[in-house]
């Protein structure tokens, strides 16, 4: 029975041996009593080495280097003494020390009695196994711990695996989607992506970047990305298929808010009119927006290659774009330009460029992009804007500014250029006559006869209201005059304007150009050429004198300082006496205005006075000059004893005497010093009064009702009427200092007195003669009966500081006048 079952494990052996299965029979004592080859192949040991050796002896198991083993024999024997078989893996060791993984199967067996008698150990190399185990592992973790839904289907569409990312993406466990189909994701508007699926699963081909709507198990509906791969059996055949889901939900929102923005800037380029172009530097690819295409006036799509833009370019253009790309392509970075282009239908626009340079990794340019926006319109506007600066908007002449450039260039080339300013007398005539319409028809009239009037090569500019400039090149003094006259010719012919003829005169001054002459200066010289032309009754032309000039120069310097006089504290105001020539006692002081440049010196009344006359200046001056002689007046009324009937006289302007709120002064002035309204006399020539015809009336009563007095001023010179000086209410007449020298010498002047002093007595008048310098006039003047005289024979104009020891060093009048000393 024993040989039977010997003859079995051999037999089994033998078979086993063929698959690579080790076979290896033991006795009681774990002795080796049999070692087949696939035993000698797997441990390494022979036949003859392994027989009768101990199990454990050989130490291919047992060992510390496999995992867990002592429990594992262990329990080997524990069930092998207890009849039982024991399978399972065991790590073993090969003779080389090599460890490796078998599946082993270890079974007693017995005789006739329940003891076991012998061991046999089946054992087989897993190694392959256990790696396709654990790439399977891998693989399953992977699957699991993908953020991607990995699902499997059969042919039937009917769920068949589900891992983690699924479960995670749609909500539905593996419990709750293996064998459900796979409509369970789809949506209800999903009938043709049905169909596509179904076509896909059983297609036996792969698919990626298919898009779908699938919904979760909370009822939302998210975008998908698929690829959908065949599954095959073990027979080859396909048994279904498996699909990888990517949420890409929030890269079509970003798609769809590109694609709207992309919308929003193709319309706004659209609507600004501005392209964009893109230039890919390594393969000369261009891709540009629809608008680009517009603006050149291409079809959408036409190709924009730099050639073919250059080509599109104005010839003059052409240099200054090459330039910009130049640059570009050494690394500038940035260009900003504008040019031109010739449209295919021939129209020409304006672009303004702005390139930009996308560097790559080793910091060389990799694209370009650029945008170009059409500023046609803008340019356009600019040309206008330019044109319109340049020339006056009435005639289409140049203007001042573009004249000025003009006569510069020819100064700066040294062509000895002439300025003719030509103005047309009385113009303001013409505009009050035939209305302003008509004197701008013209005025264009006028600008057509002067460009006809002049050579080829001069330029007639508008300088403003009726003046016109002409500058010509390379002429002399001679030409210059030769020339004023044939545009004086031109002017005398009529002009017909709303059927009537209407005749001119006009007024020329000429410049000629000096060696350190400017565009201005030359400009200023024929503009006061003119008016000397003008004062000089007009219709005629003058040439321009450098005296003049520096004359002028000299008087406008004046004005500025006067400007600035009074606040800098350089006017004061000086004080002739008038005397009682009976008594030679002063009755009152004429108030006379001075000016102490802090350069100049004294600079006198009638050298500065007619400047504040024209340029309005009298009237700050003129106040000051009433409040402070009023307030100094006073101050020796109430002061110095004797003095308390002084009265002041204070010289005022025809402009302040017209003045709306000269009463108003006058007033002001009066109640600040607190004199007595009776003691303040204002005094005006003759002359100024003949020139103001409209004096008003209001003024008058109004300084009448305020108590002052009247005094016309060099009476005898403006041969006013008796009418005239009643209408004025005036209280005093100041002969004039002429007719006063003449007294002893020449009875004209006495006549004149005499004939005065008739006038003054039967209008109840004042006299006060003045220029008294002899004693010879004043004994005249007595004869005449003229009480009152101012004059150097007692004193000339005093400061105000030295007025109190003035009035001391006086003698007794013969009326029983205090001694002066009391005066102090």
């Amino acid at each position: 029975m024993a040989e039977e079952r010997h003859d079995d494990l051999v037999m089994q052996s033998l078979l086993l041996d063929d698959i690579g299965q080790s076979v290896i029979g033991m006795d009681s004592e774990w002795r080796v009593t049999y070692w087949n080859r696939a035993s000698e192949r797997l441990y390494g040991f022979s036949l003859a080495q392994a027989l009768g050796m101990k199990i454990t002896d050989l130490g291919i198991m047992g060992g510390a280097d496999g995992p867990g083993q002592d429990a594992t024999d262990q329990e080997i024997a524990d069930r092998l003494a207890h009849g039982r078989d024991w399978a399972g893996e065991l790590w073993m060791h090969h003779r080389t020390g090599r460890e490796f993984p078998v599946h082993a199967t270890v079974s007693p067996i017995r005789g006739r009695h329940t003891v076991p008698v012998a061991v046999v150990a089946i054992s087989k190399d897993i190694t392959d196994r256990k790696q396709s185990e654990a790439i399977l592992r891998r693989l399953s973790a992977m699957v699991e711990s993908s953020g991607d839904a990995i699902i499997g289907a059969d042919l039937t569409g009917k769920i068949s695996s589900w891992n983690a990312g699924a479960t995670r993406m749609f909500g539905w466990s593996a419990r709750e989607a293996v064998g459900q189909s796979y409509r369970l994701l789809t949506t209800s508007d999903a009938a043709d992506h049905d169909q596509e699926f179904t076509a896909r699963i059983g297609s036996r081909t792969f698919a990626t970047g298919v898009e779908a709507r699938w919904r979760c198990k909370d009822g939302s509906v998210i975008d998908v990305e698929l690829t959908v791969s065949p599954v095959y059996g073990q027979d080859g055949a396909q048994v279904g298929a498996s699909a990888i889901a990517r949420d890409i939900t929030e890269i079509q929102r970003l798609k769809a808010a590109a694609a709207a923005e992309r919308e929003r800037l193709l319309a706004a380029q659209e609507m600004a009119h501005v392209g964009s172009v893109e230039y890919t530097v390594a393969t000369g690819e261009t891709w540009h927006s629809e608008e680009f295409a517009r603006i050149l006036g291409v079809a959408a799509g036409t190709p924009a290659a730099r050639d073919s833009m250059l080509e599109l370019t104005h010839v003059q253009d052409r240099d200054l774009v090459r330039q910009a790309w130049k640059s570009l392509e050494n690394g500038q970075g940035f260009a900003d330009f504008e040019y031109r282009i010739i449209r295919p239908d021939g129209e020409q626009r304006w672009l303004h460029s702005r390139i930009r340079s996308v560097d790559g990794p080793d910091g060389k340019p990799v694209r370009f992009l650029d945008t170009v926006l059409d500023v046609t319109e803008r340019k356009n506007a600019e040309q206008v804007l330019e044109w319109q600066a340049r020339h006056d908007a009435l005639t289409g002449l140049p203007n001042r500014y573009m004249i000025t450039e003009v006569l510069q260039g020819c100064l700066d080339r040294a062509s000895r250029p002439v300025v003719m300013f030509v103005d047309v007398d009385r113009f303001k005539l013409i505009n009050d006559g035939i209305g302003h319409g008509a004197g701008d028809t013209i005025l264009v009239l006028l600008g057509e006869r002067l460009r006809t009037a002049v050579r080829a090569g001069d330029t007639v500019a508008r300088f403003g209201g009726d003046e016109f400039v002409v500058v010509c090149d390379d002429l002399l003094r001679g030409g210059a005059k030769a020339l004023a006259e044939r545009i004086r010719d031109a002017t005398r012919h009529p002009f017909e304007v709303d059927g009537r003829k209407v005749y001119l005169n006009v007024s020329i001054g000429i410049a000629l150009a000096g060696p350190d002459d400017t565009a201005e200066a030359m400009l200023s010289g024929a503009d006061a050429a003119m008016y000397r032309a003008k004062s000089a009754g007009g219709d005629s032309s003058a040439v321009h004198d450098a005296r003049l000039t520096a004359r002028a120069a000299g008087r406008l310097d004046l004005e500025s300082d006067l400007r600035l006089a009074l606040d800098r504290g350089e006017l004061s105001l000086n004080y002739q006496p008038i005397i009682d020539v009976t008594t030679e006692c002063p009755v009152g002081f004429e108030a006379l205005l001075r000016w102490h440049h802090n350069e100049h010196g004294l600079i006198m009344p009638d050298t500065f006075i007619p400047i504040a006359e024209e340029t309005g200046l009298i009237l700050p001056i003129g106040s000051w000059v009433l409040h402070e002689a009023l307030r100094q007046v006073q101050q020796w009324r109430s002061q110095l004893p004797g003095a308390e009937n002084l009265s002041a006289a204070v010289n005022i302007s025809g402009r302040q005497l017209v003045a709306d709120d000269f009463p108003d002064v006058v007033e002001a002035a009066m109640l600040s010093s607190g004199i007595d309204p009776a003691a303040v006399h204002l005094e005006i020539t003759e002359t100024v009064l003949m020139d103001q015809p409209d004096l008003p009336k209001e003024t008058l009563r109004r300084l009448s009702r305020l108590g002052v007095g009247l005094s016309i001023d060099d009476f005898g010179t403006g041969y006013s009427s008796l009418s005239y000086l009643k209408w004025l209410s005036a209280r005093t007449l100041k002969i004039d200092r002429s007719f006063v020298e003449e007294l002893g010498s020449d009875p004209h002047g006495a006549t004149i007195i005499e004939l005065v002093m008739g006038m003054a007595g039967s209008l109840n008048l004042d006299v006060v003669a003045e220029g008294v310098e002899t004693a010879d006039q004043l004994t005249e003047l007595l004869r005449l009966g003229v009480r009152h005289a101012q004059g150097y024979l007692w004193s000339k104009p005093i400061a105000a500081e030295s007025i109190p020891v003035w009035l001391a060093a006086l003698p007794a009048g013969p009326h029983g006048r205090e001694p002066a000393q009391q005066l102090q």
